[in-house]
């Protein structure tokens, strides 16, 4: 790999092939894409199964799939993947064991992969399917979600998938830089699983501890600080984090609340939690009547940690995401749609910002023996 120069990107020089089709692999892939590597789709004949995720375009295509593989190669192989020049020339193939066709296995490519799955190639779950929500509840996460006594809340989307495609990026770019010897393959097993463990790491050792877990204490409630969470106001939402006792005596104040912040009994966060049944009506009735971008102005002046929090209408308008490129456009068939940027910036070699992604099989032609017999000659 080049180094981090102005006059070039960081992995121009890297050839990466997906083979998997998963939401992991392919958010792998485009971190590798969005810095300069040519990436390249090996697909099935009816193509890698995002195209079939929603939500979708006007034009009935998938926009995660689009978001997720713009500026890559597309090709179509319905013989044998190992047999396939892509695969051959590649410095990393990114796949899924799960989605591997019968008979392939993992140490049939004789090249580096990085093998990105629920749990792991070995270990007792190592043969089980999950979903993004199965691991949220396998790591704890879920179960501190919700209302006392009810069911948890389930978190929606596919953030378990983005984390474990995340570290599979970076172990593999680590295995890369490492890598002194060509002629020796490297087999990294990607758990996404392992990787959603970050969330909730404290949880991890308490249970290996046998502690026991702490118990939902409902929506907004959070020990040991409080207030802290999302609430409403006269127009938008309010994200409120009082951590000391002068950030609760100005929160107080902003709100014009001079009675909570003076009350004995309120002074600690736990006991304010404790109370929360009754200090809480009295906040969103305050909020009610305020607005939450003039609350999140006056806030920062008073030094309280308060956040715009904005709605899905409101996201794309955030002056301040719009100023830092946070989204970025990309097309696909025609159908132009926004979608996160490159989550991290290099300054002298900054990310391709969106892109277009190709239609299936649009480059079969730059990998047929013709062209490439051409292309070697040269």
């Amino acid at each position: 790999m080049k180094k981090n120069a102005s006059q070039n990107a960081p992995f121009d020089d890297l050839l990466v092939v997906d083979i998997g089709g998963t939401i992991a692999t392919g958010y792998a892939a485009k971190l590798y894409a969005d810095y300069g590597a040519r990436v390249v789709n090996v697909e099935p004949e009816n193509g890698f199964a995002t195209r079939q995720v929603g939500p979708f375009l006007a034009n009935g295509d998938s926009a995660l799939h689009g978001y997720l593989h713009a500026n890559k190669e597309h090709v179509v192989e319905a013989n044998s993947l190992l047999d396939h020049p892509a695969i051959a020339a590649a410095d990393l193939v990114l796949l899924d064991p799960n989605t591997l066709p019968s008979p392939l296995s993992v140490e049939d490519f004789n090249t580096n992969v990085c093998a990105i799955s629920w749990f792991g190639l070995n270990g007792p779950y190592a043969q089980y399917q999950a979903t993004d929500q199965a691991i949220y509840a396998l790591i704890g996460l879920m179960q501190g979600v919700g209302k006392p006594g009810e069911p948890p809340i389930i978190q929606t989307g596919y953030h378990a998938q983005i984390l474990g495609g995340v570290s599979a990026f970076n172990g593999s770019l680590g295995y890369l830089f490492g890598q002194h010897d060509k002629t020796s393959a490297f087999l990294l097993d990607a758990s996404i699983l392992e990787a959603n463990l970050c969330l909730t790491e404290l949880g991890a050792i308490a249970s290996f501890n046998d502690m026991p877990l702490p118990q939902r204490m409902g929506i907004n409630r959070f020990a040991p600080t409080y207030p802290l969470g999302i609430w409403p106001c006269k127009d938008g939402w309010l994200g409120v984090t009082v951590l000391n006792p002068g950030q609760w005596l100005a929160f107080c104040e902003l709100l014009g609340l001079p009675d909570l912040a003076l009350n004995p009994e309120y002074q600690s966060s736990m006991a304010r939690l404790n109370a929360a049944h009754i200090i809480e009506p009295r906040i969103l009735e305050a909020l009610s009547n305020k607005s939450a971008e003039d609350l999140f102005y006056q806030g920062q002046d008073k030094r309280i940690p308060l956040a715009r929090v904005p709605t899905m209408a409101e996201l794309f308008s955030v002056d301040q995401y719009r100023e830092r490129q946070v989204f970025s456009e990309f097309t696909s068939e025609g159908i132009q749609f926004e979608g996160p940027s490159c989550p991290f910036r290099l300054m002298e070699t900054p990310p391709k910002m969106g892109g277009e992604v190709s239609r299936l099989g649009a480059d079969n032609a730059l990998w047929d023996q013709r062209h490439l017999a051409r292309s070697w000659a040269e």
